[in-house]
């Protein structure tokens, strides 16, 4: 927390710096901001399908219908100190992790251009683990009311620093970005996270891999009680099974890999990743999505197939008595697969309708990643889930 804290902080007195030292300049600050007002509604009612993989709470058993899933509004403020010297600062409010819309800072940093080819951001920046993490939050600039949720279940910020190098061959662009820093939020934390993305621009076609490593820490009342009360117990060969599951401190992975093509009439998109937590409690998770579409004035229907496969998850089995750790296990076996179809309506130049449904099919055993689990829930059952949405930017 105090990392975070100091990093913000050297972030906002180096933009103060450099503003105290500058001429006035107009235009210095850009007022923006996005939003989403969104509902959905799901058939399964003894559990929630959540904005992301630390809430607790979404839509289905604490409301069969809720704007909990997709709701948000954000405000931003440009700062251009000098032709080089920029800085972002970002709010936004939406339920996620703090199971309220209390407002939070979700970017804050400056940015220097050493040349035309090489930048620096440092502050509180996007954690770049997707093809679309910049604008992740941004309805307005995708096809779907949520990204495939399969892949994209993080809604996380990284504070600390980046560096990204552009290099330009004719009609090819080729970005390199490399990072340092950590994750600290409400449930999870990410500590040493270090990484490399690379993405290819050319013509009407983007590729983009991602690698990234880290200590993470995955921390609930309920895991803090779990995994203390078997630490403690008199059975070596039990302590010693809790000890391996432990998710308060692993060392994990995350890699990436997306391609899309959009020459403007239609436009397809598929991305895979891999998080590898094993031997945790997290296990490995493999997920993907394909997605496709096309563009009729100003209607684009679309269709997106997803499917992701946790696996790595040993449960103690009948070295566990108690059953606790099994069933833990047990319940993080999020494999499934989901179709879905969607429409969006642009009404507007800076607003557009959005509305899909989905059938949302969970593996044999599987609890598919929902939360709020309820004790009437049946793991490996599928359900509906329908979604519509306001998206808007200012």
């Amino acid at each position: 927390m105090k990392t975070r804290h100091r990093l913000i902080a050297t972030a906002i007195v180096l933009g103060c710096t450099q503003n105290a030292v500058a001429q006035e300049r107009e235009q210095m600050f850009k007022l923006s901001g996005f939003g989403t007002l969104g509902v959905a509604h799901s058939t399964e009612d003894q559990a929630d399908v959540t904005p992301d993989f630390q809430s607790e709470e979404g839509v289905g058993a604490s409301n069969s219908t809720s704007a909990r899933l997709d709701s948000r509004v954000a405000l931003q403020v440009d700062a251009t100190f000098t032709d080089d010297f920029t800085g972002v600062l970002q709010a936004v409010s939406e339920y996620a992790v703090t199971a309220s819309y209390r407002p939070e800072i979700s970017l804050a940093h400056v940015k220097y251009r050493f040349s035309p080819s090489f930048s620096a951001r440092l502050g509180r920046i996007t954690a770049p683990l997707y093809m679309l993490s910049e604008y992740q939050r941004v309805g307005y600039a995708t096809p779907w009311v949520r990204p495939p949720h399969e892949v994209y279940n993080y809604l996380l910020p990284m504070d600390g620093i980046e560096g990204q190098y552009t290099l330009s061959a004719g009609d090819t662009v080729v970005g390199v970005q490399a990072f340092y820093g950590r994750i600290d939020s409400e449930k999870a934390e990410v500590t040493a996270m270090r990484g490399i993305g690379v993405q290819v621009d050319r013509g009407a076609s983007t590729f983009r891999v991602s690698h990234i490593r880290g200590r993470v820490s995955y921390v609930t009342p309920s895991i803090n009680q779990l995994f203390d009360t078997y630490g403690s117990l008199p059975i070596p060969q039990l302590v010693a099974a809790a000890d391996r599951l432990d998710p308060r401190g692993t060392d994990g992975s995350f890699s990436g890999m997306g391609y899309s093509y959009d020459p403007g009439a239609w436009f397809v998109r598929a991305e895979a990743i891999q998080a590898d937590y094993t031997p945790s409690l997290s296990g490995k998770t493999t997920s993907g999505y394909v997605s496709g579409g096309i563009r009729k004035g100003a209607w684009t229907p679309w269709v997106t197939f997803a499917h992701v496969e946790t696996s790595g998850l040993e449960p103690p089995g009948a070295l566990d008595p108690i059953g606790l750790l099994n069933m833990a296990v047990l319940s993080n076996n999020n494999s499934r697969h989901s179709y879905t179809v969607g429409v969006r309506w642009d009404v507007h130049d800076n607003v557009a309708l959005k509305f899909q449904g989905s059938r949302i099919e969970n593996h044999a055993g599987s609890f598919g990643g929902l939360g709020n689990v309820q004790p009437g829930f049946e793991p490996g059952r599928g359900y509906n889930l329908i979604s519509a949405s306001v998206d808007f930017v200012f």
